[in-house]
């Protein structure tokens, strides 16, 4: 196996496996390539955008055994840019590299009810839930209404969720739930604010956080993540303690984001973990001084940790589907450029698709106020097309 010694510093002009070519991973090879490193990209897609990066890229299926060993001869470690990764990929791979994070913390992300189950065990405050195995366990569920019922595996962005708010919801929604369980019902919580915290940790004793972002979801999407969270000082801190208390008990290094609801009694519950970057941390590139793909290098090559620190308060607007088409139209362009605050993101998706993440357009300044206000007027004028 490739630097055995799980604190050896792998040097620069390596190469970095990147399992997943979306926008994270594309933001990573960019952090990487400053560094002085060089990218291998494994996608099944062979437009992804990280590729654009890549010092040698993969097309293959994520279950293809001779990728697996040539990916590992080519790379001098890997780590990951999405959750839906395979658990046996990032088993074999292992085997003869070094994967931060790794299959431990892949295996928690994609099944809910090992995340919810984990979380609990270790007495990590979350929502009341529970698990059905049958759609038609759905109405024996004790659990005070309305509920969300989500699927165990392969659920993002809003797919594979359902709101039940009355019985008779709760008898259609046994109707629609397809394939085999399980599945996990939610109760739902009156919350006032999202958040997340993304956490970078170093496999021994080394954990570095940045402020909690606060996040507004549109039909499950994440629409806007405003930084610093307009949140007290001791609620900030009590977040991030939270998130490193989640990252400590997984025990596996790299860089996580941990969401959590806060309650209108200033209780934190944590929703999801992440093994991974997360988009409400895309604005660490450009507000602080250390973005989270950086982090995540670091913790990958052994490099130590540093600590964050915010430059300018930043708000970030997602553009989804056609949003993107109406960006690219000439006087839209024109008329964000304007703003001395903005700056666009395009991710290089090829192919527009409805609630697709297609780029951001991040807002950074001196006041807060301003910049939300210029993300919600773009936002208006980005949806008229």
């Amino acid at each position: 196996m490739k630097f055995e010694d799980p604190n050896s510093v792998i040097p620069l002009g390596s190469t970095l496996g990147m399992l997943g070519g979306g926008q994270i991973g594309g933001f990573f090879a960019e952090a990487a390539l400053r560094f002085g490193y060089k990218v291998a990209v494994w996608d099944p897609s062979p437009n992804a955008p990280a590729k654009r990066f890549a010092t040698v890229s993969f097309d293959a299926p994520f279950d293809d055994p001779a990728t697996l060993r040539e990916f590992a001869d080519v790379s001098d470690c890997a780590s990951l840019e999405w959750e839906n990764v395979p658990v046996a990929l990032t088993d074999g791979l292992e085997k003869l590299i070094r994967v931060r994070p790794g299959s431990r913390s892949l295996g928690l992300a994609q099944d809910r009810t090992k995340e919810k189950g984990f979380l609990t065990d270790h007495r990590i405050p979350v929502t009341n839930y529970a698990v059905i195995e049958n759609p038609s366990e759905l109405g024996a569920v004790q659990l005070e209404l309305p509920w969300i019922v989500k699927t165990a595996t392969l659920g993002y962005d809003g797919h594979g969720q359902w709101r039940v708010s009355n019985s008779q919801e709760i008898a259609e929604t046994e109707k629609v739930l397809k394939g085999d369980g399980p599945w996990v019902v939610e109760q739902v919580v009156s919350y006032r604010i999202e958040l997340s915290v993304v956490v970078g940790y170093d496999g021994n004793a080394g954990f570095e956080s940045f402020p909690p972002t606060e996040n507004i979801h549109e039909n499950g999407i994440l629409r806007i993540s405003i930084s610093p969270g307009r949140i007290s000082e001791e609620i900030a801190r009590r977040a991030q303690d939270l998130a490193k208390d989640v990252v400590k008990n997984i025990g596996e290094p790299g860089v996580f984001c941990v969401e959590m609801f806060l309650l209108e009694n200033e209780d934190l519950l944590v929703n999801e973990i992440a093994p991974r970057p997360h988009n409400s941390g895309h604005h660490t590139i450009d507000s602080f001084t250390v973005s989270q793909y950086e982090l995540q290098i670091r913790a990958l090559v052994g490099l130590p940790l540093v600590t964050p620190q915010q430059i300018t308060p930043s708000v970030l607007l997602n553009v989804l589907g056609e949003e993107y088409t109406q960006l690219t139209d000439a006087k839209t362009t024109d008329w964000i450029a304007e703003n001395r605050n903005a700056r666009i993101y395009s991710y290089g998706k090829p192919d527009v698709r409805p609630g697709r993440k297609m780029g951001h357009i991040l807002f950074n300044g001196p006041s807060q106020e301003d910049l939300l206000s210029a993300a919600l007027e773009t936002h208006k004028m980005l949806a008229k097309g």
